[in-house]
């Protein structure tokens, strides 16, 4: 395996690359509707919606109810956590300068992560980054991408020689939580490391951390209630699409989904192939920062529906996606699931955008009701393939708990004399 540092060309042509394709979607947005992103004429909606939350706040209104301020009247759906922004000054005039803030430091938080080699290395990280979801993320400035950049520096807290700076990943993983709820599931990544004393203290004050931040935030939840929107059809992502498509829905499919992930679980704890593979020295951060995207994406499917900004995660699956199938030093096994999970992957993020286009373009005069139609039959027919993607994420998942677990429940060395 190649070490160094990546040479300074190929970031720099990544940024060129992200930059470029910035400037065409400004000057052209109509392109993101081409791709199948509504972009509703205004740019970062989602950062317009909480800061008109903390405007109504200021006003005297209700931010959790109907909200006159935003321009679709959405409710605040999030922890009160976000209404702090009132303290600060933060109005709608700030929007703009907020969105473009969010979008910058989730590039700059990207970069740090994706150090391209090569050109099919460079391909695979522009592929990621320009996906449709990843844009409409940055389009409407969603607070996932907050949630990125607050989680970016977990993996390289993990890898630090310094105890303390150890401990800072707890925090930031508990701080996330507060700002939205599914966070929490980025615990699993804390069990990363050789010292299972340490796993152990780490375990005891990550979960203490973690109720005492749900006690703060679990009460919103009886706020937002039956108002936080239901994300359904392309761009979105979820368990229950593909089960709600067989007749299942309510408890039935969230059921499904958790016995599916059970029996893939199970099925994968002691693989024989695979045991015993450990990355290379120089993969442990893209391990560790794999394992943080997805079982951040993993939980977001199968116990929900999520619009496709949740997508941002996969920046962090993309270096192991492309190091793991080349190294000569991994089981044959492991580096042909790297391999099918990084084509799941392309498929998952690019498969309802070029849907889009194709449909654009073969069919420039149908009706919009016809055109979501086809879009719709599309989305449900690509859902086996998207649980594919999950069930080998899963796998994955399963063999990096198993080595926690192997490592946390270790025997405790003995004290030296000195």
């Amino acid at each position: 395996m190649n070490a160094v540092a990546a040479p300074r060309p190929w970031r720099l042509l990544l940024l060129a690359a992200i930059a470029a394709y910035a400037t065409v979607v400004i000057a052209f947005p109509g392109w993101l509707r081409l791709l199948g992103v509504n972009h509703l004429g205004h740019w970062f909606l989602d950062a317009y919606a909480i800061l008109a939350s903390n405007d109504a706040l200021r006003a005297g209104l209700d931010p959790w109810g109907t909200n006159p301020l935003d321009p679709l009247g959405r409710p605040h759906v999030y922890s009160h956590w976000w209404l702090q922004l009132e303290a600060i000054g933060l109005t709608r005039a700030h929007t703009v300068a907020c969105g473009v803030a969010v979008g910058v430091l989730f590039l700059a938080a990207a970069l740090a992560r994706l150090r391209p080699r090569s050109v099919g290395e460079w391909a695979w990280f522009v592929a990621v980054l320009c996906a449709p979801p990843v844009v409409m993320g940055v389009e409407r400035a969603n607070n996932d991408l907050v949630i990125f950049v607050l989680l970016a520096p977990v993996v390289p807290c993990l890898l630090s020689q310094r105890p303390g700076v150890r401990w800072v990943a707890v925090v930031l993983v508990a701080l996330a939580s507060g700002l939205k709820f599914y966070p929490a599931v980025a615990a699993l990544v804390l069990l990363a490391g050789a010292d299972g004393a340490e796993l152990r203290r780490r375990l005891v004050f990550g979960g203490l951390l973690l109720a005492v931040v749900a006690a703060n935030v679990v009460p919103d939840l009886a706020l937002i209630g039956s108002r936080m929107p239901r994300a359904e059809g392309p761009m979105t992502l979820g368990a229950s699409h593909l089960l709600g498509a067989g007749g299942l829905r309510g408890f039935a499919a969230k059921a499904a989904g958790f016995a599916a992930v059970a029996a893939v679980a199970i099925a994968f704890l002691r693989p024989k192939a695979c045991a015993g593979w450990t990355p290379a020295p120089e993969l442990r951060g893209a391990w560790w920062g794999f394992v943080l995207g997805a079982v951040l994406l993993t939980g977001c499917f199968f116990t929900g529906t999520s619009y496709g900004y949740r997508w941002v995660f996969a920046v962090w699956l993309a270096p192991l996606l492309w190091e793991l199938p080349r190294d000569a030093a991994a089981p044959a096994c492991m580096r042909r699931l790297a391999r099918l999970t990084a084509w799941l992957l392309g498929f998952a993020l690019w498969g309802d955008g070029l849907f889009s286009l194709a449909s654009a373009w073969f069919a420039p005069g149908a009706p919009i009701a016809v055109a979501e139609a086809r879009g719709d039959r599309f989305f449900v027919l690509s859902q086996p393939l998207v649980w594919a993607l999950f069930a080998c994420l899963l796998v994955f998942l399963a063999h990096f708990a198993r080595e926690a677990w192997r490592t946390l429940t270790g025997p405790v060395p003995p004290r030296s004399a000195g």
